[in-house]
């Protein structure tokens, strides 16, 4: 949404280094998860990443809403 905000003139909030790597945790969490599922990895490792995948979610959410993004 600010990309698009800066992209078309409006005023935007910079995202902050600490939300961007947090965004980037979700990612990385997102394709370990992918990857478990395509090899057919044990449940555990699954639901594991599924559980890292969700925390990391919620995180990301709560600093955003933190700053207003």
């Amino acid at each position: 949404v600010e990309s698009y905000r800066h992209a078309v003139g409006l005023d935007f909030k910079e995202p902050s280094t600490i939300i961007l790597e947090a965004d980037r945790k979700r990612s990385d969490l997102r394709l370990k998860l992918a990857q478990a599922r395509s090899r057919k990895a044990p449940e555990d490792e699954i639901a594991k990443l599924q559980a890292d995948l969700e925390i990391a979610e919620a995180t990301f959410q709560n600093m955003k809403a933190a700053e207003g993004l």
